[in-house]
């Protein structure tokens, strides 16, 4: 692990029978099985197939991201509080303070396919900070722009390997301000940084990568990589510092341990 203190991993946080246990009530979410009968039609080339990928508010065909709450079989209060509890917990504390909130309409599970099994309109994230959530790029309020990035820290729980065989994670190590859009491309942001501070973690289901809103990141995937990965994704906030572009999430207060 970097000697980082934006960005943390803690190995073996979660149980791998409860990652396999979250992993098949995922599975079961009618936005797989739609998704997975879209893509077979697209393969045997049915005219029309991939117009009949549709997202809604719980899901995203794009970003192939459903929303937690909307999985039957995974209590995302319950979880929120069993990462809160161990190491990780520790890491948000000592980012965001003693209380911490987590916001519900934030928390996801990510799905990123092998390159040759990508379904219609899927793509790989692309360069982003996730302290940037809800943030405005195109406008032009300097009081706005000064508190662009949310203080924040992101839990991101892998469910199945990754970053070996499956696409994991990129991340630059140490936390930075703001970037524009223009700056998140791939060639700005590695002139931008020194080569020591990229990480690749491959990592085991129940693994647990722990990073502030300005860590920049984005999916790490190659052409030879054969098997696909599901992640899971909690926003943790400090219990003062919510920001107002958030205000109609709804987030609960998980008590200082």
């Amino acid at each position: 692990m970097p000697a980082a203190a934006a960005v943390g991993l803690v190995r073996a946080a979660i149980d791998p029978t409860v990652a396999a246990g979250w992993l098949d009530a995922i599975d079961a979410h009618p936005a797989w099985r739609r998704r997975g009968a879209v893509a077979a039609e697209v393969r045997r080339g049915v005219p029309g197939a991939d117009a009949a990928v549709i997202g809604d508010r719980d899901f995203n065909p794009y970003s192939s991201s459903l929303r937690l709450g909307a999985v039957a079989g995974i209590d995302a209060r319950s979880l929120a509080h069993l990462i809160a509890a161990g190491e990780s917990g520790r890491f948000c504390r000592g980012h965001l303070g003693a209380v911490l909130r987590c916001n519900l309409d934030q928390c996801w599970v990510r799905r990123q396919y092998a390159p040759a099994r990508y379904p219609p309109l899927h793509a790989p994230h692309a360069w982003h900070q996730d302290g940037a959530l809800g943030f405005d790029f195109l406008g032009t309020c300097e009081q706005a722009k000064a508190q662009a990035l949310i203080e924040m820290v992101t839990c991101w729980v892998a469910l199945t390997p990754c970053g070996a065989h499956a696409p994991g994670l990129e991340l630059v190590t140490c936390a930075t301000a703001l970037r524009p859009i223009g700056a998140l491309n791939d060639g700005a942001v590695r002139h931008d940084h020194d080569p020591s501070h990229f990480w690749r973690p491959v990592l085991e289901a129940g693994d647990v990568l722990v990073f502030t809103g300005g860590v920049l990141h984005h999916t790490h995937v190659d052409a030879p990589m054969q098997q696909d990965r599901t992640s899971l994704e909690l926003r943790f906030f400090g219990a003062d510092s919510v920001p107002e572009r958030l205000r109609d999430d709804t987030f609960f207060t998980l008590d200082p341990t």
